[in-house]
């Protein structure tokens, strides 16, 4: 089988403009109503991606992907689906929130840090006993 035949080998079935980077990150599908969907991403390029999810699970045509680990979060578009693995198109990318939450948490541990070492001080105050 060859490409000049008009057949096409599974090499050469869809055309990549740029090239792919294998990756095994972990990472979740988010779904408008909130559903989060926990999925693999197997390679990546800038403009597209292949990602590892159950083939019974449905998906919409555009949905987030929040990459864990590396805080990035991304508005893609289903491009194809072949069994478990979906392929993305990549429409914008954005780093995750910082929660606020998480801010006041360390906020108060930089406060506990004396001595610039990153180890909070032993000294306590005085004693009741």
């Amino acid at each position: 089988m060859t490409v000049e035949s008009g057949e096409s080998t599974p090499e050469s079935a869809v055309p990549r403009r740029e090239e792919r980077s294998p990756t095994n990150w972990i990472a979740t599908i988010r779904l408008r109503d909130g559903t989060e969907i926990p999925c693999t991403v197997k390679d990546v390029s800038k403009s597209g991606a292949k990602i590892g999810v159950a083939a019974s699970q449905v998906l919409p045509p555009v949905f987030m992907l929040r990459i864990i680990g590396r805080d990035f979060l991304c508005l893609v578009r289903l491009a194809w689906r072949r069994g478990d693995y979906v392929g993305v198109r990549i429409e914008r990318v954005g780093k995750v929130p910082v929660s606020a939450a998480k801010t006041d948490v360390d906020s108060q541990a930089r406060q506990d840090v004396r001595g610039g070492i990153g180890v909070p001080s032993r000294k306590r105050g005085i004693s009741a006993f």
